[in-house]
């Protein structure tokens, strides 16, 4: 009997949801991320891409502050594009944000965040 209950039950294991899926994959993004020390913080849309070239160089240099400011925090950024109104990625990408945060918060101390932004302000106002 638990021969034909345990043969019921493995096919039952099989079947994956999508919805899961994306949330264990971003699961594992986020342990894979806090092991090298380096979490990703999302954003969406197309890049802006400046067409003249000297605001380009501005731009580029601004673009490297920023992410020296990110990577000094262990973050770095990373576009998803334009997925708004995904409910399946929303969810993974809070579940990520979830997991990462405790760690993000030991690694940098409470009040990081607000640190980073007062950081990033100041690049800004250059």
């Amino acid at each position: 009997m638990r021969k034909i209950l345990f043969l019921i039950f493995i096919p039952l294991l099989s079947c994956k949801s999508t919805d899961r899926s994306l949330l264990n994959e971003y699961k594992n993004y986020a342990s894979h991320d806090i092991i090298v020390d380096s979490v990703k913080t999302f954003t969406y849309g197309l890049p802006f891409i400046s067409p003249i070239e000297t605001e380009r160089k501005i731009q580029e240099t601004r673009k490297y502050k920023r992410d020296s400011v990110y990577k000094k925090y262990g973050l770095y950024k990373q576009n998803q594009g334009c997925v708004i109104g995904d409910k399946k990625m929303d969810k993974a990408i809070k579940e990520y944000h979830r997991i990462t945060d405790v760690y993000l918060v030991s690694r940098n101390g409470k009040g990081w965040k607000e640190k980073m932004e007062k950081e990033l302000n100041v690049l800004s106002e250059d």
